[in-house]
């Protein structure tokens, strides 16, 4: 058995970042390209254009710059960058501390349970 969970971050009850616009960010990173990172998460160039403004909107900040005539590319801006690294941190940070803490045991519990019913 395994767990999984999703965070994300909230200013004034509104999501300001979390693992859909990380995963997102990530891959315009590696890519270069906003129109290929959507293309990898299967939703529309436009979609993706979409979430990328909201967070910028929510955050206060610009994550992503298009290229020259929005021809050339993407990057992320310094902030963008900066957003993914610490959401990669706390991402790492909870998985750790979950890996090493009381969850192993609590998993352990719940197994045996479900192999007692079988």
């Amino acid at each position: 058995m395994q767990y999984k969970y999703k965070i994300w971050i909230e200013k004034d009850d509104n999501t300001v970042f979390g693992m859909g616009i990380s995963r997102l960010l990530t891959l315009v990173e590696e890519t270069g390209s906003l129109h290929k990172a959507a293309m990898s998460l299967k939703m529309s160039y436009r979609a993706a254009w979409g979430k990328i403004r909201d967070y910028e909107k929510r955050l206060g900040v610009g994550l992503l710059e298009k290229g020259r005539h929005g021809r050339t590319g993407a990057r992320l801006t310094d902030e963008g960058k900066e957003m993914l690294l610490e959401f990669n941190r706390l991402t790492k940070e909870l998985d750790q501390t979950l890996d090493e803490g009381p969850i192993q045991d609590i998993l352990s519990r719940i197994e045996k349970i479900g192999e007692k019913i079988e």
